[in-house]
């Protein structure tokens, strides 16, 4: 009896403990605010009381009071990304670099855990966007920071930078609006005359009833949906679960060789969610006409693996394989 009342004691003092950590979360930005200091004191302070916000209504099982440090805009994506999962900053410090965009400000890899998510994948990091003059303005679930710095560095181009800059951002937005289940954003970015295509692995019944075919073959049957009809299903699919976690991965990015407003994304997507969960690649075109408003022209979703095998980058859908990109364009 001694050893459970220790044992109770010992989590009391380690929960007391992790909730102390939760209340000091501090920011400080040591790189790309130079000669900018009321600036970097605001979004040191803005991101602080975020975080701080969120530890504090992850203890008292409300919600976080962040009505001054973040736009009309990113409280309304904070309450979406609260309603399907809580999260808390597990550190007391953080140290991170500043980035400036087209429209604001940049801070990255910030830590996170959301509560909501599996074991093995509560543990993320948010992209923050911020105003001219500090203020919260974006919140979105970061992709891996090697891979975003790989992204970056194969510009060609002031131009493709820039683009890359968006695709990145595109890329962690549209992630992110699984988890908050922003059927509105996701129908937003998708063109109207979108090609979406789905794939679906089944097995061939055997031909005959030896031993060694019985289990049969496995062929993927792709199925074309309409952006109307990929929007129904999303919807259905959101309304029966009330988490999804959605991770992107080995994300790749090309820009077509003559069409130059327009690039391919390849990457493997991890979906989990209450009722189901798959592995898969995915692979975006999106047109660059509209500078400010990038759409995708084309979705694919292929399995990852194919009678236990992964598919091969030649397998797996890319900008080569549409000749429907030109019509896309002029139409």
């Amino acid at each position: 009896m001694k050893k459970l009342a220790i044992l109770f004691l010992l989590c009391v003092v380690s929960t007391g403990y992790l909730y102390a950590q939760l209340e000091t979360t501090q920011v400080e930005i040591t790189d790309g605010l130079e000669g900018k200091a009321q600036l970097k004191s605001s979004i040191e302070r803005n991101l602080s009381n975020f975080l701080i916000a969120c530890n504090s209504a992850v203890m008292n099982g409300g919600k976080p009071n962040v009505k001054k440090e973040l736009t009309s805009e990113a409280q309304k994506i904070l309450s979406e990304m609260w309603k399907t999962s809580p999260m808390s900053c597990p550190v007391s410090k953080i140290e991170e670099i500043c980035i400036q965009t087209s429209s604001g400000y940049q801070v990255r890899n910030v830590p996170v855990v959301m509560l909501e998510a599996d074991d093995d994948s509560q543990e993320q990091e948010l992209v923050f966007t911020f105003t001219p003059v500090g203020q919260i303005d974006d919140i979105s679930i970061s992709i891996d920071e090697n891979k975003y710095k790989e992204i970056m560095d194969e510009h060609e181009s002031v131009q493709d930078l820039y683009r890359r800059q968006v695709i990145v951002d595109f890329v962690e937005n549209y992630r992110t609006s699984y988890n908050r289940k922003d059927l509105k954003y996701i129908e937003s970015v998708f063109s109207d005359n979108a090609l979406i295509i789905t794939g679906k692995v089944i097995r061939e019944k055997p031909k005959s009833d030896r031993a060694l075919q019985s289990l049969g073959r496995e062929r993927v049957v792709y199925q074309k949906r309409t952006k109307a009809e990929y929007i129904a299903n999303l919807k259905k699919v959101f309304a029966s679960n009330k988490y999804i976690n959605v991770l992107f991965d080995e994300v790749e990015v090309i820009q077509h060789p003559k069409l130059t407003d327009i690039y391919g994304v390849t990457l493997k997507q991890q979906w989990n969610s209450d009722r189901y969960r798959d592995v898969g690649f995915v692979f975006l075109m999106i047109d660059f006409q509209d500078e400010l408003n990038p759409l995708i022209q084309v979705r694919t979703w292929q399995p990852e693996k194919l009678e236990g095998r992964v598919l091969t980058r030649d397998e797996i859908f890319s900008l080569g394989d549409f000749d429907i990109v030109r019509s896309l364009i002029e139409d």
